[in-house]
């Protein structure tokens, strides 16, 4: 509990503009352009697609270009793998900040006040703890941050 006080004495600045990175970095990435791009070119596939069905007909039905459909299709399919690679990550950021939000909230309530043991609150927002000897821990906080405590 000391370490986590410790922590959040003087970590709730580096935390709160870490926080505002990330934010920024959800807010204002790249990939939002690519995936406009990537939907527009799925519906250029999809119209193309269209209009070669609609000029088959029983005259000209041997100059249906299969090896053509093949790769729109082989287009399509990678395009929209991805837009699900770009949905995955901008997922993994928004549950990062959420996470780091719930850590900033509860480091920046305990900052000033004395803890007592609350395992809840521990398993929120430690990821483990390595006895180093007798007189010392290093207390390991879910996101990499670690912070040595003696005994």
């Amino acid at each position: 509990m000391e370490a986590i006080q410790k922590v959040a004495r003087q970590n709730t600045d580096v935390l709160k503009v870490l926080k505002l990175h990330i934010g920024m970095g959800i807010a204002g990435e790249e990939t939002e352009d690519r995936s406009l791009d990537i939907q527009i070119r799925i519906a250029e596939i999809d119209a193309e697609f269209k209009a070669m069905m609609s000029a088959i007909s029983a005259d000209n039905a041997e100059q249906f270009d299969e090896r053509r459909v093949t790769e729109l299709m082989n287009e399509k399919a990678d395009l929209e793998r991805q837009l699900s690679q770009i949905a995955d990550v901008r997922q993994k950021r928004e549950d990062a900040k959420s996470r780091l939000d719930e850590i900033y909230d509860i480091l920046d309530g305990v900052k000033n006040f004395p803890l007592k043991f609350d395992d809840t609150l521990l398993r929120q927002i430690l990821e483990y703890v390595i006895i180093e000897s007798k007189e010392k821990i290093k207390v390991v906080f879910i996101g990499g941050l670690t912070v040595e405590q003696g005994l």
